[in-house]
């Protein structure tokens, strides 16, 4: 199986990347940098300038969509049949890959025929991933779970992913631009007939941008991430186009989550500075994310 690595970089902390590059380049054939108009690009492309490595550049930051449809696109171009997807900030164990190369191979040769199995084959394949912020994974620690397990999502953030299935698809959102971008993709794969799988037995560890905070709020302990202001726009816009589209498909109760969208939002406006363009940032969001056009999008 011919696999290349693609890494999306936009002002990233070097220290990191570099161990996140070392983690990953033994394992692919290949490692594609795209950068999304990094202010520290001069530095990057000195440190990491050989033949192990092919760069893209973009002269402006076209968001994580637009630089996933562009790993997606010269992955095909240069005939590979999977892509690893790795944030910058995400740090791969030695055998990731393998491992999910080889969980992909055994659960297509346990497959029946697309008929039988009412499924178009696998497009993506996802490890546990541990989110170095909040010390947990994707899943209760008391949760028993099998070596491989069907899913709908994974974390494009060390997933590996089937080119031709996204292509079918039609790719990534660019509209959403950065929030929502793996659970939509996700859905479209998951309801076009494919399949997403999970190996439990492999784990990333991955750090969001923001470390997390914790507020006491009367008798409780509040954990959540304090987001700029425009990043409170995409999440927000982002989710109310995806409970209008989507619905229950997107969560088993879409007015529940309409209620955690505002519970949310009034946590971080009460706790955090900027309130007025925080709020500012919320009424543009839910504004756009109700006026958008969902059936062309």
């Amino acid at each position: 199986m011919k696999v290349c690595a693609g890494i999306i970089l936009y002002n990233p902390d070097t220290c990191r990347l570099e161990k996140n590059i070392n983690a990953i380049q033994p394992q692919v054939d290949l490692v594609v940098l795209l950068d999304n108009a990094s202010d520290n690009i001069d530095e990057l492309q000195k440190m990491f300038d050989s033949d192990r490595f092919v760069w893209i550049k973009n002269d402006k930051n076209i968001g994580i969509a637009g630089a996933l449809n562009q790993l997606i696109e010269f992955a095909d171009v240069n005939d590979y049949q999977w892509i690893l997807t790795l944030d910058q900030d995400s740090i791969c164990g030695d055998d990731l890959v393998r491992k999910l190369v080889e969980a992909s191979e055994k659960e297509t040769a346990n497959e029946k025929s697309p008929e039988e199995a009412g499924s178009k084959g696998i497009a993506m394949v996802g490890p546990l991933i541990m989110d170095r912020g909040i010390a947990d994974t994707q899943m209760p620690p008391d949760t028993i779970l099998t070596d491989i397990q069907d899913v709908r999502l994974c974390i494009t953030s060390g997933c590996l992913t089937n080119i031709k299935a996204v292509l079918d698809i039609g790719g990534f959102n660019e509209w959403l631009f950065i929030d929502e971008v793996d659970r939509e993709i996700c859905l479209r794969l998951v309801l076009g007939g494919y399949r997403l799988i999970r190996v439990n037995t492999v784990m990333l560890s991955h750090e969001y941008g923001l470390k997390t905070i914790t507020r006491r709020i009367l008798w409780k302990d509040v954990l959540y991430r304090n987001y700029a202001p425009v990043r409170v726009y995409y999440q927000t816009r982002n989710l109310v186009y995806m409970l209008r589209k989507y619905g229950r498909e997107y969560t088993p109760s879409p007015f529940r989550r309409w209620v955690r969208l505002f519970i949310a939002f009034s946590v971080k406006f009460v706790c955090e500075p900027d309130r007025i363009q925080r709020l500012k940032s919320f009424i543009r969001g839910i504004r756009e994310g109700l006026s958008v056009n969902i059936i062309e999008i």
